[in-house]
């Protein structure tokens, strides 16, 4: 509704303009009815609140979701998610998605501790992040790190000139390359970064 809503403003405040017989200029007010093709969501979702749209029952078993058509029951992965469903966590709204033929839930989770005391701190370090050092570290002790980001920047490079050469070429075998590599440059960062994150600790 909400993307319905944007594009119906943004039709309204580009009237469609004519020249009338006499020579002067008409405008005609755009409507949805204007849209050629209906609006399309690659990977659709939606939110579903707690308790309302979406609970768990058979003590946490089994995972009961509002669709269209009728309330139904599902089975999950209730293993990694038991230790959620004791009682000390607030379940908030949920995101239901699509990928590749899989569905997921996605529950933010919240929990109240205790307050944080000054005087229990022990040591304090200091982190910033950038792109020519992606990490530099200071404590109280005088003690630095620095992670230099000058590698990291000379993959992503090369991962660009190799993405940008192979659309350049369009032929079946560089496009089953260029899925070949996608999200390869993802995944490497992602293992960067915890291994940055890791030694950081």
């Amino acid at each position: 509704m909400a993307r319905y809503k944007t594009v119906s403003k943004q039709l309204f405040h580009k009237p469609y303009k004519y020249k009338d017989q006499d020579g002067s200029w008409k405008y005609i007010t755009k409507t949805l009815e204007w849209l050629w093709k209906p609006i399309f969501f690659k990977r659709p979702q939606a939110d579903l609140v707690r308790n309302r749209d979406y609970s768990f029952v058979d003590n946490g078993q089994s995972l009961s979701i509002n669709t269209l058509g009728k309330r139904t029951r599902c089975t999950f992965e209730s293993q990694p998610f038991s230790e959620y469903l004791d009682g000390s966590w607030n379940l908030g709204t949920a995101k239901l998605i699509e990928l590749k033929g899989l569905w997921y839930l996605h529950i933010p989770v919240t929990k109240a501790v205790e307050c944080f005391q000054k005087e229990n701190v022990r040591h304090v370090v200091g982190i910033d992040r950038g792109l020519r050092f992606l990490t530099v570290s200071y404590d109280e002790q005088g003690k630095t790190e620095f992670v230099s980001g000058r590698k990291i920047t000379a993959k992503r490079h090369k991962f660009l000139k190799v993405r940008q050469q192979l659309q350049s070429k369009g032929t079946k075998s560089a496009k089953r390359r260029l899925k070949a590599l996608s999200g390869r440059e993802n995944r490497w960062m992602s293992d960067v970064n915890h291994r940055i994150s890791k030694t950081l600790v």
